[in-house]
């Protein structure tokens, strides 16, 4: 109840991006969201964000003044992979590893095994008592989701879909 109150004031504010977060998130989680208005009507003046300080303000100036000679002193971009599928392979073929390390750094016990049971789909916390009191298998899920929702934004990028767009939509998931 309290998820949909707020995603229907974010709403009612036009912060609709936060709302959509707030349902998308409360959803992944199990749960079903009714969005409700706390309010009785609009606020008659929009809000922008925050005021722009004098200083954001230099900056910007000095960043116009020296993006270009910055620029000039890198080599050009190589450009998006030509085949999208050899390259979707190779972060496929890094994950288990990359989990690993990722997981291990933030200080979860995991192993490159209970990494690729995850992955796989045979780890299953419903039926398997072990599983559903593993924590550290639990953040090995987290972190296979969100590689999942990673590729697929990178996908979008490599088939040509504005990737400033693709990054504020999935930064989220």
């Amino acid at each position: 109840m309290i998820a949909g109150r707020l995603a229907g004031a974010f709403r009612n504010v036009g912060r609709d991006r936060i709302a959509d977060d707030i349902v998308k998130t409360m959803s992944a989680a199990g749960y079903a969201v009714r969005e409700t208005d706390p309010f009785a009507d609009r606020p008659l003046l929009a809000q922008h964000g925050r005021e722009t300080s004098l200083y954001v303000n230099r900056i910007r100036l000095l960043w116009q003044a020296m993006r270009q000679p910055v620029i000039d002193r890198f080599p050009d971009a190589p450009g998006l992979p030509q085949d999208v599928k050899v390259y979707l392979k190779r972060m496929n073929d890094v994950y288990v590893t990359d989990a690993y390390h990722s997981l291990s750094i933030e200080g979860y016990q995991v192993t490159p095994e209970l990494i690729e049971r995850v992955r796989t789909g045979s780890w299953n916390p419903e039926r398997n008592e072990s599983d559903r009191g593993q924590r550290n298998a639990m953040a090995a899920r987290g972190y296979w989701l969100a590689f999942q929702s990673v590729q697929r934004a990178v996908e979008k990028v490599l088939r040509g879909e504005n990737p400033g767009q693709v990054a504020d939509d999935a930064h989220g998931a």
